[in-house]
């Protein structure tokens, strides 16, 4: 089997798990006001929940990252599989709210630890050049396993009750894992970087925490790990409560609430796409662009994202408000792909699990505090629209963060490529691989 065939197959056996693991995450949604009926809880419950499961998880996945820079790759995801859909299935016993909410603490833990593990496997696999819309794709996976998660209990919860959409989310990975072992193959490291592509020398590389603390000496680390924080807070709050909000406040029937999510969907689909086709040709123009037209989309889509909340809906403007959220949730999504193309670019093979552990850290933890002040904000103002309208700020300083990720990014990757191509030479003239 040819190496391209072999890499377009690793991708999508990544993308159906990534898909299945992130609608375990976004099942909950629909079902809020059923779950807070039966338990006798509110908003801010919930958001807690969302909240705990979101952090919990990402400070667990800095453990995988760490794993997976040191041990094989595909032996560490079917471990993070098993983590995350065995308590997804479980969630449907819970007999008490405190059940529910240690089931779907477990569940966060093992989405957290496939994101640093699925990314370093994707780094490896490709050069600098093509990762734009590889990095698309798997961040495609989150958008498009939020709304599976969404769609399976929105149109059957009322039918079959709360607790089935989670079995029915977790199943199909854990039957597919015998599959993972036997077709993923692990890929060899750094065979992709300038300098490894046309040479048999082995990369070897030796792992120390330590390395942590040098990390954020990559100042678009830092940049991008702080926009993280502050950019995930609407991603937290506005998906987690969206369906909710066209519920309580639009006055639609819950199908009707799933349908426009699913709409608004499709924008974020679009967003995912454009970003990682656009970001790449952009990158081989000139590298300052990515980061610079990220921003520009991104301050631009807080505008009609508040719009959005704003929107005078009435049962004639389904359509119109449809697309006003289609083109909101376009220009909210385009950074993403582009956030994860720039990490892969300005790291060593050796650092990328943990790099992208670190990131869904700080990534997680505001999601994590957006689901929660998004339901604590719902609860004091009592209008989860002005709630959803002031987490949507946040974008703002994502955009700052971005803007200023443009005066170094281009100066990094050159860094990181002059550093891979000389390590090669070096292995080159002492045959055999160099401990770095």
């Amino acid at each position: 089997m040819s190496k391209d065939i072999n890499r377009k197959r690793t991708v999508i056996f990544l993308f159906i798990l990534l898909v299945i693991l992130n609608a375990d995450q976004m099942v909950m949604s629909p079902v809020i006001g059923m779950i807070e009926k039966e338990f006798n809880v509110t908003d801010s419950h919930i958001g807690l929940v969302g909240g705990v499961f979101s952090i919990v998880g990402a400070i667990i996945s800095l453990f995988w990252g760490f794993l997976s820079d040191k041990y094989n790759r595909k032996k560490l995801l079917v471990g993070s599989i098993l983590v995350g859909e065995i308590p997804c299935l479980l969630t449907a016993i819970s007999g008490s709210f405190g059940q529910l909410f240690f089931w779907r603490v477990l569940t966060g833990i093992g989405v957290g630890a496939s994101f640093p593990i699925s990314y370093s496997i994707v780094g490896d696999l490709f050069g600098h050049k093509e990762r734009g819309k590889v990095v698309s794709i798997l961040g495609l996976a989150s958008t498009v396993g939020s709304i599976l998660g969404m769609l399976v209990a929105g149109y059957t919860a009322n039918i079959l009750g709360w607790r089935i959409p989670f079995i029915l989310v977790s199943a199909p990975n854990i039957i597919l894992i015998p599959l993972i072992w036997y077709y993923l193959d692990e890929p060899k490291r750094a065979a992709h970087e300038e300098g490894f592509e046309s040479t048999e020398v082995e990369y070897k590389y030796s792992i120390k925490l330590s390395d942590y603390a040098n990390l954020v000496k990559i100042k678009t680390n830092l940049l991008l790990f702080f926009q993280g924080i502050a950019g995930t807070v609407p991603w937290g709050a506005i998906p987690y409560f969206m369906i909710e909000f066209f519920r309580r406040e639009k006055g639609m029937d819950l199908n009707q609430a799933t349908t426009m999510f699913l709409i608004f969907a499709l924008g974020s689909i679009a967003g995912n796409v454009i970003g990682g086709i656009v970001g790449e040709k952009l990158y081989s123009i000139s590298r300052r662009l990515v980061p610079l037209v990220s921003a520009v989309t991104t301050i631009l889509g807080v505008f009609f994202t508040v719009w959005v909340f704003k929107f005078n809906y009435m049962p004639g403007t389904f359509l119109i408000f449809g697309l006003l959220g289609f083109v909101a949730a376009m220009m909210d999504s385009y950074t993403g792909p582009n956030v994860k193309m720039m990490l892969l670019n300005v790291n060593e093979p050796k650092n990328r699990g943990r790099i992208f552990s670190i990131f869904n850290l700080t990534d997680s933890v505001g999601t994590g505090i957006g689901r929660f002040v998004g339901g604590a904000l719902s609860v004091s103002l009592g209008s989860m629209a002005a709630a959803l309208e002031l987490s949507a700020y946040f974008w703002f300083i994502c955009g700052f963060f971005l803007m200023l990720t443009a005066w170094y990014f281009d100066t990094e990757v050159e860094a990181l490529n002059k550093k891979m191509r000389e390590l090669a030479l070096k292995n080159r003239e002492i045959g055999e691989g160099i401990e770095v």
